[in-house]
């Protein structure tokens, strides 16, 4: 049998660690989600006429545009703005800059030079980036294959 005073100190150590553990389960509970950016991509196939054999397989088009989706998950708990840039031919171009309402933020994108490109997508401290190269490219009319790009070959 255990003396008074041992169940007394037994009974503090449960009470101290139920006590902790509920405390740190309330904090973790209590804590705000943050925004999480998952990442960037372009929705819009790369541009039609690039083949084998080119240059320009999965090359986008100059003057074209496309739609990119980015990801953020928890985006009601963000705490600043989305910013999606373009940077390509020494210049930065802003495609987006707003508090994110959905999943899935879909800006339209329309490079305007060939060259290589860094897609950047920003929220709450945390990039994202994603390359793409661009070459000559003619938007085609909706009625033709949707609106494609046709991008120039190189060969």
């Amino acid at each position: 049998m255990l003396s008074h005073r041992s169940r007394i100190t037994a009974r503090s150590i449960c009470a101290a660690t139920a006590f902790l553990a509920v405390g740190a389960a309330g904090a973790a509970a209590a804590a705000p989600a943050n925004a999480a950016l998952a990442g960037i991509a372009v929705q819009t196939p790369a541009g039609y006429g690039s083949s084998s054999g080119s240059t320009n397989y999965n090359v986008y088009g100059a003057g074209c545009a496309y739609e990119l989706e980015v990801i953020v998950n928890g985006y009601q708990s963000s705490k600043s703005n989305l910013k999606i840039t373009s940077v390509g031919q020494s210049r930065t171009t802003t495609i987006y800059d707003k508090k994110p309402t959905s999943t899935a933020v879909r800006p339209i994108w329309r490079p305007s030079a060939p060259g290589r490109y860094v897609l950047t997508a920003t929220l709450d401290g945390v990039t994202k980036t994603r390359s793409v190269n661009v070459g000559t490219g003619v938007q085609l009319p909706g009625f033709v294959r949707g609106g494609a790009c046709y991008v120039v070959p190189i060969y």
